[in-house]
Protein backbone atom coordinates (compact mmCIF):
# COMPACT_ATOMS: atom_id res chain seq x y z
CA UNK A 1 0.00 0.00 0.00
CA UNK A 2 2.18 2.47 -1.37
CA UNK A 3 2.54 5.39 -3.87
CA UNK A 4 4.87 4.84 -6.68
CA UNK A 5 5.22 5.49 -10.27
CA UNK A 6 5.10 2.42 -12.77
CA UNK A 7 8.60 2.76 -13.79
CA UNK A 8 12.38 1.61 -13.65
CA UNK A 9 13.85 2.70 -10.02
CA UNK A 10 15.04 5.51 -10.01
CA UNK A 11 19.03 6.30 -9.80
CA UNK A 12 20.52 9.11 -6.66
CA UNK A 13 21.59 12.22 -8.44
CA UNK A 14 25.48 13.73 -6.92
CA UNK A 15 25.10 17.07 -5.67
CA UNK A 16 28.13 18.78 -5.09
CA UNK A 17 30.37 17.61 -2.40
CA UNK A 18 30.22 20.89 -0.51
CA UNK A 19 26.62 20.47 -1.36
CA UNK A 20 26.09 16.94 -0.20
CA UNK A 21 28.25 17.92 3.03
CA UNK A 22 25.84 21.19 4.12
CA UNK A 23 22.70 19.47 2.85
CA UNK A 24 24.02 16.28 5.22
CA UNK A 25 24.01 18.62 8.21
CA UNK A 26 20.43 20.26 7.19
CA UNK A 27 18.84 16.81 6.70
CA UNK A 28 19.89 15.74 9.93
CA UNK A 29 18.54 18.79 11.46
CA UNK A 30 15.72 18.25 9.97
CA UNK A 31 14.93 15.25 10.96
CA UNK A 32 15.42 16.13 14.54
CA UNK A 33 12.96 18.21 14.39
CA UNK A 34 10.38 16.30 12.81
CA UNK A 35 11.05 13.79 14.97
CA UNK A 36 10.88 16.04 18.22
CA UNK A 37 7.07 16.87 17.04
CA UNK A 38 6.42 13.29 17.44
CA UNK A 39 6.49 13.27 21.09
CA UNK A 40 6.72 16.57 22.18
CA UNK A 41 2.81 15.93 23.13
CA UNK A 42 3.73 13.48 25.84
CA UNK A 43 3.98 15.24 29.00
CA UNK A 44 1.63 17.45 28.32
CA UNK A 45 -1.15 15.04 28.67
CA UNK A 46 -2.26 15.53 31.90
CA UNK A 47 -2.49 19.15 31.51
CA UNK A 48 -4.74 18.56 28.68
CA UNK A 49 -6.97 16.45 31.07
CA UNK A 50 -7.58 18.55 33.33
CA UNK A 51 -8.48 21.03 31.29
CA UNK A 52 -10.51 19.15 28.82
CA UNK A 53 -11.63 16.27 31.38
CA UNK A 54 -10.43 12.84 30.26
CA UNK A 55 -8.84 9.53 31.40
CA UNK A 56 -6.25 7.27 30.75
CA UNK A 57 -8.01 5.04 28.02
CA UNK A 58 -8.44 8.54 26.13
CA UNK A 59 -4.80 9.03 26.40
CA UNK A 60 -4.17 5.93 24.83
CA UNK A 61 -6.61 6.29 22.00
CA UNK A 62 -4.70 9.91 21.21
CA UNK A 63 -1.35 7.98 21.46
CA UNK A 64 -3.19 5.58 18.98
CA UNK A 65 -4.56 8.12 16.48
CA UNK A 66 -0.82 9.66 16.38
CA UNK A 67 0.72 5.69 15.00
CA UNK A 68 -2.32 4.96 12.81
CA UNK A 69 -1.33 8.46 11.40
CA UNK A 70 1.97 7.47 11.02
CA UNK A 71 1.42 4.26 9.22
CA UNK A 72 -0.50 5.34 7.04
CA UNK A 73 1.72 7.64 5.37
CA UNK A 74 4.15 5.24 5.68
CA UNK A 75 2.65 2.40 4.20
CA UNK A 76 0.88 4.10 1.15
CA UNK A 77 3.51 6.89 0.96
CA UNK A 78 6.69 5.26 1.84
CA UNK A 79 8.19 5.18 -1.33
CA UNK A 80 6.59 8.65 -3.06
CA UNK A 81 10.24 10.19 -2.73
CA UNK A 82 11.77 7.78 -4.71
CA UNK A 83 9.92 8.80 -7.47
CA UNK A 84 9.21 12.81 -7.08
CA UNK A 85 12.08 13.34 -5.42
CA UNK A 86 12.92 14.07 -1.31
CA UNK A 87 12.49 18.23 -1.07
CA UNK A 88 8.84 17.73 -2.40
CA UNK A 89 7.88 14.91 -0.06
CA UNK A 90 9.51 16.69 2.99
CA UNK A 91 7.74 20.48 2.20
CA UNK A 92 4.58 18.66 2.46
CA UNK A 93 5.53 16.90 5.88
CA UNK A 94 6.94 20.21 7.14
CA UNK A 95 3.41 21.62 6.05
CA UNK A 96 1.49 18.81 7.86
CA UNK A 97 3.61 19.47 10.88
CA UNK A 98 2.68 23.30 10.81
CA UNK A 99 -1.14 22.56 10.47
CA UNK A 100 -1.04 20.24 12.92
CA UNK A 101 0.82 22.09 15.47
CA UNK A 102 -1.70 24.60 15.05
CA UNK A 103 -4.81 22.51 16.04
CA UNK A 104 -3.05 21.84 19.06
CA UNK A 105 -3.07 25.65 19.72
CA UNK A 106 -6.88 25.79 19.33
CA UNK A 107 -7.34 22.21 20.93
CA UNK A 108 -10.38 22.51 23.35
CA UNK A 109 -11.83 18.91 23.20
CA UNK A 110 -10.67 15.24 22.63
CA UNK A 111 -11.51 15.13 19.04
CA UNK A 112 -9.21 18.26 17.68
CA UNK A 113 -6.58 16.74 20.03
CA UNK A 114 -7.09 13.64 18.03
CA UNK A 115 -6.96 15.44 14.67
CA UNK A 116 -4.03 17.51 16.08
CA UNK A 117 -2.42 13.80 16.91
CA UNK A 118 -3.32 12.07 13.31
CA UNK A 119 -1.89 15.32 11.28
CA UNK A 120 1.47 15.18 13.69
CA UNK A 121 2.07 11.26 12.72
CA UNK A 122 1.50 11.80 9.14
CA UNK A 123 3.95 14.35 8.99
CA UNK A 124 6.43 12.09 10.84
CA UNK A 125 5.45 9.16 9.01
CA UNK A 126 6.42 11.66 5.63
CA UNK A 127 9.53 12.57 7.21
CA UNK A 128 11.47 9.35 8.60
CA UNK A 129 11.79 7.22 5.94
CA UNK A 130 12.91 10.00 2.95
CA UNK A 131 15.45 11.87 5.31
CA UNK A 132 16.39 8.72 6.63
CA UNK A 133 17.16 7.76 2.86
CA UNK A 134 18.41 11.50 2.06
CA UNK A 135 21.44 11.18 4.77
CA UNK A 136 22.72 8.26 3.19
CA UNK A 137 22.10 9.68 0.03
CA UNK A 138 23.93 13.14 1.25
CA UNK A 139 26.52 11.37 2.58
CA UNK A 140 29.74 13.45 1.46
CA UNK A 141 31.61 10.36 1.05
CA UNK A 142 29.18 7.68 0.26
CA UNK A 143 29.50 6.16 3.67
CA UNK A 144 26.20 4.45 4.32
CA UNK A 145 27.12 3.10 7.96
CA UNK A 146 28.09 6.33 9.42
CA UNK A 147 24.63 7.82 7.60
CA UNK A 148 22.86 5.27 9.66
CA UNK A 149 24.71 5.89 12.72
CA UNK A 150 24.01 9.97 12.30
CA UNK A 151 20.25 9.20 10.94
CA UNK A 152 19.11 6.59 14.07
CA UNK A 153 21.33 8.79 16.42
CA UNK A 154 19.38 12.19 15.82
CA UNK A 155 16.10 9.95 15.29
CA UNK A 156 16.85 9.11 18.87
CA UNK A 157 17.90 12.50 19.82
CA UNK A 158 14.88 13.81 18.46
CA UNK A 159 12.63 11.87 20.17
CA UNK A 160 13.97 12.19 23.33
CA UNK A 161 14.15 16.91 22.97
CA UNK A 162 10.23 16.26 22.41
CA UNK A 163 9.40 15.34 26.16
CA UNK A 164 12.22 16.78 27.70
CA UNK A 165 11.63 20.68 25.96
CA UNK A 166 7.65 20.22 26.18
CA UNK A 167 7.98 19.04 30.37
CA UNK A 168 10.27 22.10 31.34
CA UNK A 169 7.93 24.59 29.79
CA UNK A 170 5.31 22.97 30.94
CA UNK A 171 6.51 23.00 34.10
CA UNK A 172 8.07 26.75 34.54
CA UNK A 173 6.80 28.81 31.47
CA UNK A 174 3.57 30.81 31.32
CA UNK A 175 0.51 29.43 29.55
CA UNK A 176 2.72 26.06 29.13
CA UNK A 177 0.61 24.47 26.43
CA UNK A 178 0.64 27.95 24.14
CA UNK A 179 4.20 28.18 24.66
CA UNK A 180 5.07 24.94 23.69
CA UNK A 181 3.52 25.24 20.44
CA UNK A 182 4.34 28.45 19.07
CA UNK A 183 8.11 27.34 19.95
CA UNK A 184 7.71 24.31 17.54
CA UNK A 185 6.24 26.46 14.83
CA UNK A 186 9.13 28.97 15.09
CA UNK A 187 11.66 25.04 14.92
CA UNK A 188 9.46 24.03 11.34
CA UNK A 189 10.00 27.52 10.09
CA UNK A 190 14.14 27.30 10.74
CA UNK A 191 13.62 23.66 9.15
CA UNK A 192 11.92 25.08 6.14
CA UNK A 193 14.69 27.16 5.84
CA UNK A 194 16.86 24.49 5.93
CA UNK A 195 15.08 22.57 3.21
CA UNK A 196 15.69 25.22 1.00
CA UNK A 197 19.15 25.03 1.10
CA UNK A 198 19.57 20.97 0.51
CA UNK A 199 20.21 19.78 -3.00
CA UNK A 200 17.80 17.22 -4.53
CA UNK A 201 18.92 13.43 -4.47
CA UNK A 202 16.82 11.91 -6.37
CA UNK A 203 16.06 12.05 -10.34
CA UNK A 204 12.12 13.00 -11.18
CA UNK A 205 10.35 10.46 -13.06
CA UNK A 206 6.62 11.52 -14.44
CA UNK A 207 4.17 9.38 -14.76
CA UNK A 208 1.06 8.35 -13.06
CA UNK A 209 0.93 7.76 -9.14
CA UNK A 210 -0.81 4.39 -7.87
CA UNK A 211 -1.65 2.76 -4.47
CA UNK A 212 -0.70 -0.48 -4.13
CA UNK A 213 0.03 -3.78 -1.67
CA UNK A 214 4.17 -2.78 -1.13
CA UNK A 215 5.76 -2.22 1.61
CA UNK A 216 9.15 -2.50 0.43
CA UNK A 217 10.47 -5.63 1.33
CA UNK A 218 12.69 -7.14 -2.28
CA UNK A 219 13.06 -10.41 -2.34
CA UNK A 220 16.72 -11.03 -2.11
CA UNK A 221 16.94 -9.15 0.69
CA UNK A 222 13.27 -10.67 2.69
CA UNK A 223 15.45 -12.27 5.50
CA UNK A 224 17.52 -9.13 6.43
CA UNK A 225 14.11 -7.12 5.96
CA UNK A 226 12.06 -9.57 8.14
CA UNK A 227 15.29 -9.73 10.63
CA UNK A 228 15.62 -5.61 11.21
CA UNK A 229 11.87 -5.49 11.11
CA UNK A 230 11.23 -7.93 14.15
CA UNK A 231 14.16 -6.38 16.28
CA UNK A 232 13.04 -3.08 16.03
CA UNK A 233 9.80 -3.80 16.55
CA UNK A 234 11.01 -5.46 20.09
CA UNK A 235 13.25 -2.87 20.70
CA UNK A 236 10.34 0.07 20.16
CA UNK A 237 7.76 -1.98 21.60
CA UNK A 238 10.38 -1.58 25.23
CA UNK A 239 9.52 2.69 24.30
CA UNK A 240 6.02 1.74 24.31
CA UNK A 241 6.04 0.16 27.24
CA UNK A 242 8.41 2.62 29.05
CA UNK A 243 6.11 5.34 27.76
CA UNK A 244 3.10 3.68 29.26
CA UNK A 245 4.94 3.64 32.69
CA UNK A 246 6.25 6.67 33.37
CA UNK A 247 3.88 8.60 34.08
CA UNK A 248 1.96 6.86 36.42
CA UNK A 249 5.15 5.11 38.43
CA UNK A 250 6.70 8.69 38.73
CA UNK A 251 3.34 10.36 39.23
CA UNK A 252 1.31 7.48 41.19
CA UNK A 253 3.86 5.28 43.31
CA UNK A 254 6.33 7.79 43.83
CA UNK A 255 4.25 11.10 44.07
CA UNK A 256 7.00 12.95 41.88
CA UNK A 257 4.49 15.57 40.46
CA UNK A 258 7.04 17.62 38.70
CA UNK A 259 6.79 17.26 34.73
CA UNK A 260 10.29 18.72 33.98
CA UNK A 261 11.59 15.83 35.97
CA UNK A 262 8.90 13.09 34.39
CA UNK A 263 10.22 15.00 30.75
CA UNK A 264 13.52 14.07 32.05
CA UNK A 265 13.39 11.03 32.46
CA UNK A 266 11.35 10.28 29.53
CA UNK A 267 14.44 11.90 27.58
CA UNK A 268 16.96 9.56 29.45
CA UNK A 269 15.77 6.75 27.64
CA UNK A 270 16.01 7.92 23.99
CA UNK A 271 19.72 9.97 24.48
CA UNK A 272 20.93 6.76 26.01
CA UNK A 273 19.75 5.31 22.60
CA UNK A 274 21.53 7.90 20.56
CA UNK A 275 24.90 7.86 22.64
CA UNK A 276 24.81 4.13 22.56
CA UNK A 277 24.71 4.46 18.53
CA UNK A 278 27.56 7.13 18.57
CA UNK A 279 29.88 4.88 21.17
CA UNK A 280 29.34 1.73 18.87
CA UNK A 281 29.37 3.54 15.40
CA UNK A 282 31.72 0.65 14.34
CA UNK A 283 30.40 -1.89 15.31
CA UNK A 284 28.81 -4.65 12.45
CA UNK A 285 25.33 -4.20 12.04
CA UNK A 286 25.02 -8.18 13.10
CA UNK A 287 26.91 -7.83 16.35
CA UNK A 288 25.26 -4.51 16.80
CA UNK A 289 21.83 -5.82 16.78
CA UNK A 290 22.67 -9.26 18.45
CA UNK A 291 24.22 -7.42 21.32
CA UNK A 292 21.32 -4.83 21.68
CA UNK A 293 18.83 -7.77 21.57
CA UNK A 294 20.22 -9.18 24.88
CA UNK A 295 20.84 -6.23 26.57
CA UNK A 296 17.01 -5.38 25.86
CA UNK A 297 15.90 -8.28 27.37
CA UNK A 298 18.10 -7.28 30.52
CA UNK A 299 16.24 -3.93 30.64
CA UNK A 300 13.04 -5.01 30.23
CA UNK A 301 13.52 -7.25 33.28
CA UNK A 302 14.89 -3.91 35.36
CA UNK A 303 11.57 -1.86 34.06
CA UNK A 304 9.62 -4.52 35.49
CA UNK A 305 11.03 -5.66 38.22
CA UNK A 306 10.88 -1.84 39.22
CA UNK A 307 7.69 -2.26 39.17
CA UNK A 308 6.98 -4.48 41.79
CA UNK A 309 9.64 -3.57 44.42
CA UNK A 310 8.67 0.12 43.97
CA UNK A 311 12.46 1.35 43.20
CA UNK A 312 13.47 4.45 41.80
CA UNK A 313 16.98 3.39 41.09
CA UNK A 314 15.95 0.16 39.53
CA UNK A 315 13.28 1.81 37.31
CA UNK A 316 16.73 4.35 36.41
CA UNK A 317 18.92 1.48 35.77
CA UNK A 318 16.61 -0.54 33.57
CA UNK A 319 15.90 2.62 31.27
CA UNK A 320 20.06 2.93 31.26
CA UNK A 321 20.13 -0.49 30.03
CA UNK A 322 16.87 -0.78 27.56
CA UNK A 323 18.39 2.97 25.99
CA UNK A 324 21.53 1.92 24.96
CA UNK A 325 20.16 -1.50 23.55
CA UNK A 326 17.44 0.35 21.54
CA UNK A 327 20.12 2.87 20.12
CA UNK A 328 22.08 -0.17 19.05
CA UNK A 329 19.25 -2.07 17.28
CA UNK A 330 17.88 0.76 15.65
CA UNK A 331 21.68 1.58 13.80
CA UNK A 332 21.79 -2.03 13.28
CA UNK A 333 19.06 -2.79 11.88
CA UNK A 334 18.98 0.82 9.63
CA UNK A 335 22.73 0.08 8.62
CA UNK A 336 22.05 -3.55 7.44
CA UNK A 337 18.90 -2.30 5.31
CA UNK A 338 21.11 0.86 3.71
CA UNK A 339 23.59 -1.26 2.83
CA UNK A 340 21.81 -3.93 1.22
CA UNK A 341 18.50 -1.70 -0.62
CA UNK A 342 18.77 -0.97 -3.93
CA UNK A 343 19.27 3.04 -4.62
CA UNK A 344 15.51 3.25 -6.20
CA UNK A 345 13.76 1.15 -3.36
CA UNK A 346 15.57 3.18 -0.48
CA UNK A 347 13.28 4.62 0.40
CA UNK A 348 10.54 2.04 0.51
CA UNK A 349 12.90 -0.86 2.66
CA UNK A 350 13.67 1.87 5.44
CA UNK A 351 9.48 2.90 5.66
CA UNK A 352 9.08 -0.53 6.36
CA UNK A 353 11.66 -0.57 8.51
CA UNK A 354 9.48 2.35 10.52
CA UNK A 355 6.61 0.79 10.42
CA UNK A 356 7.64 -1.97 12.04
CA UNK A 357 9.27 0.27 14.46
CA UNK A 358 6.23 2.48 14.74
CA UNK A 359 3.41 -0.73 14.94
CA UNK A 360 6.06 -1.64 18.05
CA UNK A 361 6.01 1.47 19.87
CA UNK A 362 1.99 1.57 19.16
CA UNK A 363 1.05 -2.15 20.77
CA UNK A 364 2.52 -1.66 24.23
CA UNK A 365 0.00 1.58 25.50
CA UNK A 366 -2.80 0.21 23.47
CA UNK A 367 -2.57 -3.45 25.01
CA UNK A 368 -1.98 -1.58 28.80
CA UNK A 369 -4.51 0.93 28.12
CA UNK A 370 -6.98 -1.70 27.33
CA UNK A 371 -5.85 -4.51 29.85
CA UNK A 372 -5.75 -2.56 33.07
CA UNK A 373 -9.68 -1.74 33.01
CA UNK A 374 -10.03 -5.38 33.86
CA UNK A 375 -6.94 -6.29 35.67
CA UNK A 376 -3.78 -4.30 37.54
CA UNK A 377 -1.33 -2.31 35.47
CA UNK A 378 1.47 -4.53 37.16
CA UNK A 379 -0.38 -7.56 35.54
CA UNK A 380 -0.82 -5.77 32.11
CA UNK A 381 2.77 -4.57 31.83
CA UNK A 382 3.80 -7.78 33.15
CA UNK A 383 1.90 -9.37 30.00
CA UNK A 384 3.14 -7.15 27.68
CA UNK A 385 6.64 -7.71 28.68
CA UNK A 386 6.64 -11.53 28.50
CA UNK A 387 5.44 -11.01 25.12
CA UNK A 388 7.90 -8.10 23.90
CA UNK A 389 10.58 -10.91 24.94
CA UNK A 390 9.35 -13.30 22.98
CA UNK A 391 9.33 -11.50 19.85
CA UNK A 392 13.12 -10.24 21.07
CA UNK A 393 14.30 -13.75 21.44
CA UNK A 394 12.62 -14.41 17.75
CA UNK A 395 14.19 -11.70 16.15
CA UNK A 396 18.10 -12.32 17.77
CA UNK A 397 17.57 -15.81 15.80
CA UNK A 398 16.53 -14.72 12.55
CA UNK A 399 18.92 -11.37 12.81
CA UNK A 400 21.90 -13.82 13.17
CA UNK A 401 20.87 -16.27 10.61
CA UNK A 402 20.04 -13.70 7.74
CA UNK A 403 22.53 -10.54 8.63
CA UNK A 404 25.82 -10.52 7.39
CA UNK A 405 28.27 -12.19 9.67
CA UNK A 406 31.65 -10.93 11.60
CA UNK A 407 35.37 -11.60 9.93
CA UNK A 408 36.61 -15.27 10.51
CA UNK A 409 38.14 -15.54 14.00
CA UNK A 410 36.20 -13.56 15.82
CA UNK A 411 34.80 -14.91 19.06
CA UNK A 412 31.68 -12.45 19.17
CA UNK A 413 29.65 -10.23 21.30
CA UNK A 414 26.87 -11.48 24.20
CA UNK A 415 24.59 -11.37 21.74
CA UNK A 416 26.00 -13.36 18.99
CA UNK A 417 27.28 -16.27 21.82
CA UNK A 418 23.55 -16.17 23.48
CA UNK A 419 22.03 -16.83 19.93
CA UNK A 420 24.22 -19.28 18.57
CA UNK A 421 23.75 -21.29 21.84
CA UNK A 422 28.05 -20.58 22.61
Amino acid sequence: MMARVDAPYLTDTAPPASGARTGYTLMAGLLAAMMLGGTLPIPLYVLWASRIGFGPLTVTVVFAVYVVGTLITLLFFGGLSDHIGRRRVLAAALLLAAVGTGVFLVADQVATLVVARVLSGLAVGLASGTATAAIAELHPRGDHRAAAVVASGVNMAGLGLGPLLAGVLAEYAPAPLDTVFWGYLGIIAVAALALSAVPETVSRRDGPVTLRPDIGVPAPMRGAVVGAALAVFAAFSVLGLFSSLVPGFLRGTLGLRNLAVIGAVSFLIFVTGAISQAVFARLPARRSVGTGLALLLCGLAGLEGSLYVRTLWLFLLGTLVAGAAVGLIFRGGLAELNRTADPGRRAAVTSTYFVAAYVGMAVPSVVIGLVSRTTSLLTASALVAGAVALVGLTALTVAMRTFTAPSPGHLGTPGERLAQGA
